[in-house]
């Protein structure tokens, strides 16, 4: 009898295990499914969001920062009786990481998107901090599954970050260019009917949309006998890290786009320096990329 009560303990044991082992893998996977769709958010399909760069650049440089958990979540895989110790070390070092989240924040929104990301770590670190202060009476060698949140989630995060880049980038720029054919096609039929290109197509609302949530609206600045129409390209964090992309159409291959607003008036400086450092064919006829840093 004791031998089959031991039997169905053990198995119970087993059946519970796999019960959290897969939970947790649910939860980790939906939460890495979450930030993934933030991230790649700008590059998708959609109208213009504000909010879409600002989040995806902090998604990824949790990604980045993010990676000091490992080392804390190997450790605490290593040595599970000191798992109270590992979980505080993670949630001081979750605050600096915040703390650069708010900075990232602050300067690619405002102030107050820095106070919310701050916010939000305040509540999560009041939520987990009880979860916390019952692992220090938590004994022995028992598996603890929140290690691998610390070590799973940052770097998955960093991987799909640096797979994803150079696809969704092409995949949205490619979009981008497509959609400006109405709008191209709109330009020269003014010239062929006028005789000339439009002076200015600034207006308080704009009809020609690039359908890319990440990219704002077209800019037209005539340009010599011709004309660049250009858009801000979103670009992922670590490909060229700090580089800003501007994709540019001229009918005549005269693209330009420059980095000062004071190179545009009659100055001294050449026009063939224009801030950009590097620039190449997008693989549409007249379109060219420009690199800022």
């Amino acid at each position: 009898m004791k031998s089959r009560e031991r039997v169905n303990l053990d198995f119970k044991n087993i059946k519970l295990l796999n019960y959290h082992i897969v939970k947790h893998f649910t939860y980790m996977i939906f939460f890495i499914s979450i930030l993934t769709l933030g991230m790649i958010y700008p590059f998708l399909k959609g109208d213009f969001d504000h909010l879409a760069i600002p989040i995806s650049t902090i998604i990824q440089v949790f990604g980045l920062v993010g990676l000091s958990f490992v080392p804390i979540g190997i450790l605490w895989m290593a040595i599970p009786k000191y798992r109270f110790g590992f979980a505080m070390a993670a949630i001081i070092v979750s605050f600096f990481i915040t703390l650069i989240l708010a900075l990232f924040a602050t300067l690619s929104v405002g102030k107050s998107f820095g106070i919310v990301i701050l916010f939000i770590w305040i509540i999560i670190a009041t939520l987990l901090l009880p979860q916390i202060k019952k692992l220090k009476i938590t004994t022995g060698n028992k598996f603890d599954f929140f290690p691998l949140y610390l070590i799973g989630v940052p770097v998955i995060t960093l991987i799909l970050q640096l797979i994803l880049a150079k696809p969704l980038t092409e995949l949205s720029r490619n979009r981008t260019i497509e959609n400006a054919n109405r709008f191209i096609r709109d330009i020269e039929e003014f010239k062929t009917l006028r005789g000339a290109y439009p002076l200015t197509l600034q207006a308080q609302n704009k009809d020609y949309f690039p359908d890319v949530v990440g990219v704002e609206k077209y800019f037209y600045a005539p340009h010599r006998k011709g004309y660049n129409l250009y858009f801000e390209q979103p670009r992922f964090l670590l490909d060229r890290f700090g580089t800003r992309e501007w994709v540019v159409f001229n009918p005549l291959d005269e693209n330009s786009v420059y980095s000062h607003t004071s190179w545009l008036l009659p100055t001294e400086q050449e026009e063939a320096i224009q801030g950009w450092y590097a620039s190449g064919n997008t693989g549409h006829k007249h379109w060219k990329y420009f690199f800022f840093d």
